[in-house]
């Protein structure tokens, strides 16, 4: 009994060697630090992936800046990689000067601190994931603070449904298409950050590069846009919010960040590792360097 015990742990059994697994490996593998690859201790890193992951030492969203406001300010789902918070906080820096006058745009969950088990989402669990609710306007076209529980049908239209928490609804919204497409082609030309994907439902994708195709002068934001808007097919169509993703970081990829979906074309240099993993090691060197005492940091 133990010889087959022994030998199942020198192969890797189905249990621990699966697909599922492989994020959490190269976890353990980096926080041993046997590759050479241990973060800095004060470094934010994400590990594993959007929907089986952890944040560590994420960078913390405040309650209002430029352009912005939480939507749950009482919520502590407000981290994520340098990355993500970087890139939302450059665009809603940049509607707020291309339109004067806008209203705050409502920034809801990202991650927990640690990242890890989300009680309202599948991912979000490694600080890759934010939530942004539109830009709205009223009917008379002035800007207003984007509301939840707001779903845009095809025309860019919601009516606010009652809340127990917030009263009756009824309130009458139209979808703003210059300063949410100026916030997502924001984004999508970030030269600092690799947005992967603008979940939105199909209405409002179309809807946002219909007003593209007559106001848009790069050509390149429409390209993207199309490649990474996308109504996600096992989740809600995404039409009362925009759900805004990076991918890892060259540094994260390297420690064992873990990209889901497809790498777009003008995103393919990020896939590179900034460090090189040095040779590999072999059954026995490898169980060897796990096996060694973690010197304490």
């Amino acid at each position: 009994m133990e010889r087959r015990r022994q030998r199942r742990f020198a192969r890797g059994s189905g249990r621990t060697s699966g697909r599922g697994r492989a994020p959490l490996l190269a976890l353990a593998l980096a926080a041993s630090g046997c590759l050479g690859l241990t973060p800095a201790p004060d470094e934010p890193v994400s590990f594993g992936r959007t929907n089986r992951g952890i944040l560590r030492n994420g960078v913390r969203l405040p309650d209002a800046g430029d352009g912005y406001q939480r939507a749950r300010p009482g919520e502590e789902t407000r981290y994520g990689t340098p990355a993500l918070i970087g890139a939302l906080t450059r665009a809603f820096a940049e509607v707020a000067r291309a339109f004067p006058g806008s209203a705050p745009m409502r920034v809801g969950d990202l991650s927990a601190p640690f990242g890890g088990r989300h009680h309202r989402h599948g991912s979000h669990r490694s600080g890759l994931d934010a939530d942004v609710l539109f830009f709205v306007t009223d009917p008379a076209g002035r800007s207003r603070t984007g509301r939840g529980w707001l779903a845009f049908n095809r025309f860019g239209v919601a009516i606010e449904r009652e809340r127990p928490d917030d009263g009756p609804g009824g309130g009458l919204f139209f979808f703003d298409d210059a300063r949410n497409w100026h916030f997502a082609r924001t984004l999508l030309l970030d030269e600092e950050a690799p947005v992967q994907w603008l979940f939105v439902s199909r209405g409002v994708k179309a809807r946002l590069l219909r007003y593209a195709a007559s106001h848009e002068p790069d050509p390149r934001a429409i390209e993207r846009a199309s490649y990474a808007m996308h109504q996600p097919a096992d989740a809600s169509p995404h039409d009362d919010h925009f759900h805004v993703r990076v991918l890892c970081a060259p540094r994260e990829l390297a420690y064992g960040c873990v990209n889901r979906g497809p790498i777009w074309p003008w995103l393919r240099d990020v896939e590179k590792p900034a460090v090189e993993p040095g040779e590999p090691l072999d059954d026995d060197a490898l169980i060897r360097a796990l096996m060694e005492p973690i010197e304490a940091e």
